[in-house]
């Protein structure tokens, strides 16, 4: 077997269970899945799973805005507070993460592995509440997860959907809607950056993302066809575990 054959084989099962568990968990544009598994199945080398990952990010988040533009638009009035601010800190965050060892790379994904397997059990969504906090809040929120964002290429929505929903009173709906503007921006802004300071994306990792974006949109399109409530609850118990555990693996490859 060639090793491009092989690569392919490792990305296309890497892009099924992404693909998958993003539709199981309905998260259709935060990405984090593949960047975790093209580093730890794959065994590609982390700064070069970002790149990929960031680009798989930046199409999904076209293709919802094309199948989610209802939920974008009831967010308009606050895009101001939302898109430069994010575009800001998708931007900062790829410019850091381009001059980031690779371990310390390693130490932040394992640590958003740990916390997203942890939140994605113990924080649920609440009610809409009436005294929702003042809508400047949503800047610094938008510019720390741009820069999550163009940091390690994942969108941080497993916590800033929290934030906008608990600490800020949004409705669930909204607090996601809210949340995948930013992540829109910020995506396009680190690529913009990176190719801006004179790092352009290789021809074959383009290639790789564009075939891994095929096979999980192909995948989560298809799971949502069979989506339930059982089948969230059955996914997130048995990948939040799986999460913690290969958090831990990464902090300790990055500090070893």
């Amino acid at each position: 077997m060639t090793p491009t054959l092989l690569l392919l084989i490792k990305v296309l099962v890497a892009s099924l269970i992404a693909g998958f568990v993003t539709a199981s968990i309905k998260s259709w544009v935060d990405r984090f899945f593949l960047v975790i598994l093209l580093t730890g199945l794959v065994g590609l080398p982390i700064q070069r799973a970002i790149t990929i990952n960031l680009v798989v990010v930046a199409l999904a988040s076209l293709m919802m805005a094309l199948r989610q533009s209802g939920a974008l638009k009831s967010v308009r009035g606050d895009w101001a507070m939302l898109i430069l601010p994010a575009v800001l800190g998708g931007m900062l965050g790829r410019l850091l993460g381009l001059q980031t060892p690779a371990r310390t790379l390693l130490v932040v994904l394992g640590a958003y592995a740990i916390l997203a397997g942890l939140r994605m059990v113990f924080i649920k969504p609440l009610p809409e509440r009436d005294d929702k906090a003042h809508p400047a809040w949503l800047a610094p929120v938008a510019s720390l997860f741009g820069g999550l964002t163009g940091l390690i290429s994942a969108g941080g929505k497993p916590f800033s959907v929290p934030i906008y929903n608990w600490a800020m009173g949004h409705h669930p709906q909204r607090a996601y809607a809210l949340a995948s503007v930013g992540v829109t921006a910020a995506a396009w802004s680190a690529v913009g950056a990176q190719v801006a300071v004179g790092t352009p994306l290789a021809h074959v990792d383009l290639a790789l993302a564009a075939y891994a974006f095929i096979i999980v949109t192909l995948t989560a399109l298809g799971v949502q066809r069979v989506w339930s409530p059982r089948l969230n609850q059955v996914v997130t118990w048995i990948i939040a575990p799986l999460l913690v555990l290969i958090g831990i693996r990464f902090l300790l490859m990055g500090l070893a």
